[in-house]
């Protein structure tokens, strides 16, 4: 008895957020119309411009242990590296929290293999169309507050944050909106605003893949619009500084970076202070989008 008693107090330190239930779910990115030159080869044809069909996708769905349905719910975005640790605890953080997760496999279905290296590795997934295929996916369901669906990303999934939630793009073309978003170190030369709801930034002041100076230039850009940009800014983290798996700062020569000369170099690493300053600001934005 004694050894179970242990192993169940290990189990609540290791897993502090349990879900009352967790499972695979599958669902479509929407498909994307044809482009405008698309449409003009067609009728040059005499034909109907035909978009590309949705991408069959997959992910991880959380139900909250406590409270009532309906959820408020939350799509994830991975980074680069695809699914990590540091995204399913979060995932777990956030369901602890009351939030119906949905973690978007965005690399799995493609067969893409992860690769932090080189930009065109990394922008060769659009994972817009796959966040808004995981919003009217959780749309359908009966147990989500559809007025109450955000979106968070990191690094890659955070540029997606802003390309999804900005007002001009392709959000317009589907009826279904995210409420509000949250976006980890993202590159914030992907859009211009302004934004269609509440938006969080997160960002290291030493990060220099995707640097702070971007967001700062952003957050200017829009600060008399509808929904200004909160931009929180960790003056000594990194990238990736929430993701304890990192270990410290560490230099990485062979990265792809656009913000040096010659276009090489990168420093990733966890930040603890900035970690836990995070997860409160975090929770701190969420709970100000419910009231």
């Amino acid at each position: 008895m004694a050894a179970v008693l242990l192993l169940l107090a290990i189990l609540v330190v290791a897993f502090p957020n349990p879900t009352a239930a967790q499972e695979s779910v599958r669902f479509h990115a929407p498909d994307s119309p044809p482009t405008l030159l698309q449409k003009r080869m067609a009728k040059m044809r005499g034909e109907e411009a035909k978009g590309a069909p949705g991408l069959a996708l997959r992910g991880q769905l959380n139900i909250p242990a406590t409270g009532a349905a309906p959820y408020p719910a939350l799509v994830l975005l991975h980074d680069c590296r695809g699914l990590t640790g540091a995204i399913e605890d979060w995932a777990y953080r956030l369901t602890g929290w009351g939030y119906m997760t949905l973690v978007v496999d965005s690399y799995g279905p493609r067969r893409h293999r992860p690769d932090c290296n080189r930009y065109d590795a990394m922008e060769s997934v659009d994972q817009t169309f796959d966040a808004l295929g995981a919003l009217q996916y959780l749309h359908q369901r009966k147990d989500v507050e559809q007025r109450q669906i955000g979106l968070i990303g990191w690094s890659i999934g955070g540029s997606k944050v802003l390309s999804a939630l900005n007002r001009i793009g392709v959000q317009n073309l589907y009826s279904e909106k995210f409420s509000f978003g949250i976006a980890f170190y993202p590159y914030c030369l992907t859009a211009s605003g302004p934004f269609i709801g509440p938006l969080l930034i997160l960002i290291g002041g030493g990060d220099d893949w995707t640097t702070p100076r971007r967001c700062i230039t952003l957050r200017d850009q829009n600060v008399r619009s509808e929904h200004p940009l909160d931009l929180t800014i960790y003056p000594k983290a990194h990238h990736f500084f929430d993701d304890p798996d990192m270990g410290p700062p560490r230099y990485h020569a062979a990265v792809e970076n656009r913000e040096k000369s010659p276009t090489r170099g990168v420093t990733w690493g966890f930040d603890a202070s900035a970690y836990a300053a995070a997860k409160a600001r975090v929770r701190g934005f969420l709970a100000k989008q419910r009231k």
